[in-house]
């Protein structure tokens, strides 16, 4: 008999997951209708939350044929129906971890900003949205010049307070036993399994 699971019990399994996982970081792990948002500030990187409770989900999305298919877990030798069919995942950032990705770019590309006759990039200027138009001179990437903000939020968004993810006996106790199948056979060919395995 499968056993179906609340929206705000599968939220209190996330959380303890990423406490598990996470230690000494702080998670907002919120739930409403059918959604789990997740929250938090520095720390790790959004690669790394994913990779622990990112299969603690109930649905996936095949938008080549706008379908929203389920996915069936495993608890303890029983069939479980999660109650959240999306998370999403906010990763904030300290000024501190934006000083940081500033200084690394700069290090980064320094014979091409030293020359460019604009001061080092401040904090108050990325949270202003006042970097939107700073190109690094010389460097380009396919769609033209490359943006200082760009290059910027990309490290920020790789970097991570940690080089190994802590055990979560809570989330790999979950484990997907199989999708609907029906991308698989009428959409795009997605398949949740290759995200686990």
């Amino acid at each position: 008999m499968t056993k179906f699971l609340t929206t705000a019990e599968t939220a209190k399994i996330i959380r303890k997951a990423l406490k598990e996982a996470f230690q000494g970081v702080k998670f907002s792990v919120k739930s409403e209708n059918s959604t789990v948002g997740i929250t938090w500030t520095d720390g790790p990187n959004v690669d790394q939350v994913k990779s622990v409770v990112g299969h603690l989900k109930a649905a996936y999305f095949d938008s080549s044929i706008d379908y929203q298919g389920s996915i069936y877990h495993m608890h303890q030798g029983q069939q479980i129906c999660l109650g959240a069919d999306f998370l999403s995942f906010k990763r904030e950032y300290s000024d501190a971890s934006v000083q940081r990705a500033i200084d690394r770019v700069y290090r980064s590309y320094a014979g091409n900003l030293q020359n460019s006759g604009r001061e080092k990039a401040t904090v108050a200027e990325f949270r202003a949205g006042q970097l939107v138009n700073v190109t690094i001179p010389g460097m380009f990437d396919s769609y033209g010049q490359l943006r200082l903000v760009q290059q910027i939020r990309e490290f920020m968004a790789k970097n991570s307070d940690r080089l190994r993810i802590g055990k979560a006996p809570t989330a790999a106790a979950y484990f997907v036993t199989h999708d609907d199948n029906y991308s698989k056979t009428n959409g795009s060919g997605l398949s949740v399994m290759p995200e686990i395995l």
